[in-house]
């Protein structure tokens, strides 16, 4: 499928350079023919001398079969082939052989132009200082071969144009690809392992309470469903990832006593327009609550979102627990970050403040994704 993706891109992007060169050349005869109208009109004839346009018309197809073997048999080993020896051998040729043709046609007047009259010869030639200046008109066929010259290097030059953008439009998509394998690389290694970890929160909740058990499976299930529907875009709205959190903090309600944990959730009145990755928290949540919460001590863990002047601000602030590392070093930080960094290029911020007693995270992350994927 992809094959057949890149295809039709080329394809499209082919027919938009043909398409240029068409309308080009035919306001070339478009012009020739008004031309020939308007000197009509000038001369006050009776009638638009068609002959003539017709005519202008064939002194111009040497120039169109210049250019169409030039474009695509001649530009080519130039462009794509990138060998400017036969590029110039071929070229040469091609000139030559366009100057031959002119050289064996018979020349007549332009087509609707009046024939100059004959410079009158006897008598005393005019020195005067006017005359002396006047331009000698250039010879026809030296003009049509410059034309010509001026022709086939305006045609190098649109054609490396337009492969230029052909490349860059390529670049853009692979790395566009590149961009979307990278995520999915990244969310798959994100979802087997929240889901283990949330596993073993039921399964410990079974020898505990076999009907907070219950509950937790219920609640898993309401979590699976956001996962399994949302994990496969790259961003989804906010509110549905604050769902999600709800779904897990009921989870942790059900595994840890109130007395002894202080769960604090906060989300937004309103988050309209904001997107987030999936899972872009979640992972932050579980860290806090397996690195900083124990059911001997004491703790506590807040967290909470706030959309503010285009920005969301996510903040977790969790207990530190004696002997525990503060947090996993593995999957879920640095995937965090490698989702970020592909999704904003930099554009967001991720601190962390390790004190004594608590562990502190701030995540801003613009409302909307700088790379969509």
């Amino acid at each position: 499928m992809v094959i057949f993706a890149d295809m039709k891109v080329f394809r499209e992007e082919e027919r938009r350079e043909n398409r240029f060169y068409f309308f080009a050349w035919a306001l070339v005869f478009v012009f020739l023919a008004l031309r020939i109208v308007l000197e009509c009109i000038v001369r006050k004839e009776n009638a638009i001398d068609f002959a003539a346009i017709f005519s202008s018309w064939l002194r111009a197809v040497p120039f169109l079969v210049l250019f169409l073997v030039h474009n695509y048999l001649v530009a080519p080993i130039m462009i794509y082939k990138k060998r400017p020896g036969e590029y110039i051998a071929f070229a040469i040729l091609l000139l030559m052989v366009f100057v031959a043709w002119f050289f064996w046609m018979k020349d007549g007047p332009e087509p609707g132009m009046i024939p100059p009259e004959p410079p009158e010869w006897g008598g005393e030639p005019d020195f005067s200082f006017p005359d002396k200046m006047k331009a000698r008109p250039m010879n026809p066929d030296a003009l049509r071969v410059l034309v010509g010259i001026t022709m086939v290097a305006a045609n190098l030059g649109l054609k490396a144009f337009f492969h230029s953008e052909r490349e860059k439009s390529e670049m853009q998509r692979l790395e566009k690809e590149n961009l979307r394998f990278q995520l999915e690389y990244l969310r798959y290694q994100i979802n087997p392992h929240f889901f283990m970890n949330t596993l073993n929160n039921i399964h410990a909740l079974v020898d505990i309470d076999p009907e907070k058990a219950k509950e937790s499976i219920v609640e898993f299930s309401k979590f699976m469903r956001h996962v399994l529907y949302d994990s496969d875009k790259a961003t989804i709205p906010l509110s549905q990832e604050l769902d999600l959190l709800e779904h897990y903090v009921s989870l942790m309600r059900l595994r840890y006593p109130e007395d002894k944990v202080k769960i604090e959730f906060h989300r937004p009145q309103t988050a309209e327009g904001a997107e987030v990755p999936p899972l872009a928290f979640a992972s932050f949540v579980e860290n806090a609550f397996k690195h900083g919460l124990s059911f001997q001590n004491d703790c506590f863990i807040r967290f909470g979102v706030d959309v503010e002047g285009g920005k969301i601000i996510f903040r977790c602030t969790n207990s530190r627990v004696p002997g525990k590392a503060a947090s996993s070093g593995g999957v879920g930080l640095d995937n965090a970050r490698n989702r970020f960094q592909l999704l904003y290029a930099g554009a967001y911020t991720l601190h962390i403040e390790e004190k004594p007693d608590e562990y502190d995270l701030l995540l801003v992350l613009p409302a909307t994704p700088l790379n969509r994927v």
